[in-house]
């Protein structure tokens, strides 16, 4: 999917503006969609056309105030740059952009959501105590109670990679207490993902932590809130959707159904194929340990292919 990452910048010596600001606020956002659909490394490379063009744009006059949009813009643009390469497997590159992203940013919840992100970095690479201290500082700039959803909800995830119930079923508790109170459909662009879809698969994540690390029998409502996200899911959030398979997958051996596992595990792997996304193989690793816990061949067997796959090709 392709896109015209290199607008026309305006003659030397004149100006940029709003008009170029919104031009590109809509390339970033059509690019993000991309990235929700296939994946960071299907638009890595239109995402560093459209910097390039942003680099040059900055030799170009603007008023105070189209400069001040045209940077929080570009934080956007970096903030998307950071989420691809993270999901391309590119972590050095990731926090280079999510650093220039703070630089650029001019609105407190965008800082707040740049941080929940170098967050989840940290939480993926196994660190849920690190991520706790993002999570913490994006906290303290968080002025949307749709942000603050999402916090809470990725904090109750650090505690269940913990294993600590109490503290997890809390924060699990208050973000869906935050979202119920939240303007959803004001989103900022951002931070739009976190639908009722997300926070169900959310929820799903964070009983399925607790399955793992404290009771099996988390695994029930885990299910459930899974089911409930992928089937929200529409086409546009694919990547989305794969992941929530294959917790849901995970969630069946947990409660000793290896023919429903095999069966979610193989719409996992079907839909896989588009998806240039190096998280999936990660998220993948639990499903294979429980399988070989539980002697499931048929779930090893098809998900071994793409265990085995190289990192940007996963």
């Amino acid at each position: 999917m392709q896109h015209d990452a290199s607008p026309p910048l305006p003659p030397p010596h004149s100006k940029i503006g709003l008009v170029h600001v919104r031009h590109l606020r809509a390339m970033t956002a059509a690019l993000r969609a991309v990235d929700y659909r296939y994946g960071g490394g299907s638009c890595r490379t239109q995402v560093q056309a459209l910097l390039s063009w942003c680099d040059k744009a900055f030799a170009h006059a603007a008023s105070a105030s189209v400069r001040r949009e045209f940077r929080c813009a570009v934080a956007e643009l970096h903030a998307l740059a950071g989420w691809a390469a993270f999901d391309a497997g590119l972590g050095g590159s990731a926090h280079r952009h999510f650093h220039l992203a703070l630089d650029f940013a001019q609105d407190e919840d965008l800082v707040a959501n740049i941080r929940y992100r170098m967050g989840r970095v940290h939480l993926h690479h196994g660190g849920p105590a690190e991520a706790l201290g993002m999570f913490g500082l994006a906290g303290l700039v968080a002025n949307t109670r749709h942000t603050k959803a999402i916090l809470a909800a990725n904090r109750a995830w650090c505690y269940a990679e913990l294993g600590q119930r109490v503290p997890a079923l809390a924060l699990l508790g208050r973000a869906h207490d935050e979202f119920a109170r939240a303007d959803v459909d004001g989103a900022a662009p951002w931070a739009a993902f976190f639908d009722v879809h997300d926070l169900a698969a959310i929820t799903g994540v964070v009983h399925t932590a607790l399955a793992r690390t404290v009771d099996p029998s988390f695994a029930r409502p885990a299910i459930t809130s899974l089911r409930q996200a992928v089937t929200g899911y529409r086409e546009d959030m694919a990547r989305s959707r794969t992941f929530a398979l294959i917790a849901l997958s995970l969630n069946h051996l947990v409660e000793g159904d290896a023919d429903e596992a095999t069966a979610v595990a193989g719409l996992a792997v079907a839909q896989t194929g588009d998806i240039m996304s190096a998280r999936t193989r990660k998220k993948l690793e639990p499903l294979r340990a429980e399988a070989d816990r539980r002697h499931a061949t048929t779930v090893r067997e098809l998900i071994t292919p793409l265990l085995a796959a190289p990192p940007h090709a996963a």
